[in-house]
């Protein structure tokens, strides 16, 4: 059975992915500050709608796709039952626990926390998988260039996010192939905790050695970084979509710029 890295990039030929990277980028960064910023679950309900509606027209599942919904959902619903149980400002809903003079009261300033803080934490995450599945390495470092970044630090962004599932399939395939060696993982003790870590990550590191070296090689035999500029083999168009686009994203700034410092000064 072929294992799927966690969180990855899904080609598509969705408007979605054809979205400008960087646009998909400042979005990413208005959704993670504005959750911050403006205190009220409707906000956090309305960026979860949009972030659902956006993985729909990129043709991402959350059942089948995303990697670890059930940790995340319960991650949030715990973050909600907290707020919801020990915030006790407010009016009373109901008691948890209605015998006698009532016990665990529920109240309307803990649920709205409760969503607030729980839909929060969901919104970020989601968001970030939004942009990882749906950005392109290369596009993305591309985009970066263009604004200014050198190209060195653009080849070492997309090493990096493709080496990163590619180690962690490799971790899978070693931690598969030591079961079939007989070594156990189900033992807590904490020296033999060592002794697994060092059978799991020596390999590992073996092999993240041996692909660094074989990239150097390529690397020194393509002279990269002898000239300040390059070309590319493929670019990244500003389509008027795009400009549609920036100018909600620019609107969407100026809003949430204009609701901070309103209260800022109430």
């Amino acid at each position: 059975m072929s294992h799927r890295p966690r969180i990855a990039y899904m080609p598509s030929d969705s408007r979605v992915h054809g979205l400008y990277p960087l646009l998909k980028l400042g979005w990413l960064l208005w959704g993670s500050l504005a959750v911050f910023a403006v205190h009220s679950p409707w906000l956090v309900l309305a960026v979860l709608a949009l972030v659902w509606l956006a993985l729909r027209l990129a043709g991402i599942s959350l059942r089948r796709d995303v990697r670890g919904l059930r940790l995340i959902v319960s991650m949030a619903a715990f973050l909600f039952a907290l707020q919801a149980l020990f915030m006790q400002k407010g009016t009373v809903l109901c008691h948890l626990w209605p015998l006698g003079p009532g016990y665990l009261p529920v109240t309307q300033a803990g649920l709205r926390s409760g969503v607030y803080v729980g839909g929060r934490f969901l919104a970020i995450i989601l968001l970030s998988y939004l942009f990882v599945m749906t950005t392109e390495p290369g596009r993305l470092a591309y985009a970066l260039m263009r604004v200014g970044l050198p190209y060195r630090y653009g080849f070492a962004l997309i090493t990096a996010l493709r080496l990163a599932p590619i180690f962690e399939a490799e971790s899978n395939t070693v931690y598969q192939a030591q079961l079939a060696r007989g070594v156990r993982y189900d033992v807590r003790h904490p020296r033999r905790i060592w002794t697994i870590m060092r059978q799991l990550l020596l390999p590992l590191l073996v092999s993240a050695l041996s692909r660094v070296d074989a990239l150097a090689v390529s690397m020194e035999g393509r002279c990269f970084g002898k000239y300040p500029t390059r070309t590319y083999r493929k670019g990244v168009d500003f389509t008027r979509r795009d400009a549609g686009v920036l100018l909600f994203l620019l609107l969407a700034f100026v809003a949430l710029v204009a609701y901070v410092v309103a209260r800022v000064e109430t």
